[in-house]
């Protein structure tokens, strides 16, 4: 199975006179605009999903939307385990989560950092502190991934390729 994992693309920084509940801060219409191109030329290499899931945080959402019109994704689906505080707890359950997904060719998941990039590291080396890749904002990468999922860390995916704006 393929694990394609968006970064929301840029936002407006925090400003809790803006936005007091930070889930609601937007994508800036630059980050928009620019991550729009990105799907369009994911659309183009004929990358495609089954299924599109999100954190209902407006930037990811917003994200989401753009793969499904810009990209021909299917529409987004909220994912709560993409809100949460990043950590090993946070991790191992979007571990187990993907065994719901076993049977599918390409699953998405639009979330934000820390998170993607500890998973990342998780799922290829076994260990979620390791540096191995670092999310831009709307970065996209492609993990193949090994079934059955192990909780002992073991080897479980590959980056099959990353994709970041401009």
């Amino acid at each position: 199975m393929r694990l394609i994992l968006v970064r929301h693309a840029k936002a407006y920084e925090r400003d809790s006179t803006a936005w007091s509940d930070d889930s609601q801060r937007p994508l800036t219409e630059k980050g928009a605009k620019v991550f729009r191109r990105l799907a369009k030329r994911m659309r183009r290499e004929s990358w495609s999903v089954d299924r599109v899931e999100s954190s209902a945080f407006a930037r990811a959402w917003q994200t989401a939307e753009i793969l499904n019109d810009a990209a021909d994704w299917p529409q987004p689906i909220r994912n709560e385990l993409l809100e949460g505080e990043c950590g090993s707890a946070s991790l191992e359950r979007l571990v187990c989560a993907l065994q719901a997904h076993r049977g599918s060719d390409a699953l998405a998941w639009v979330g934000h950092e820390p998170m993607l990039s500890e998973l990342i590291a998780r799922l290829v080396v076994g260990d979620s502190q390791a540096r191995i890749v670092s999310m831009r904002k709307g970065a996209v990468v492609c993990l193949d991934l090994q079934f059955p999922v192990s909780a002992e860390g073991s080897l479980l995916a590959r980056i099959e390729w990353m994709m970041v704006p401009r």
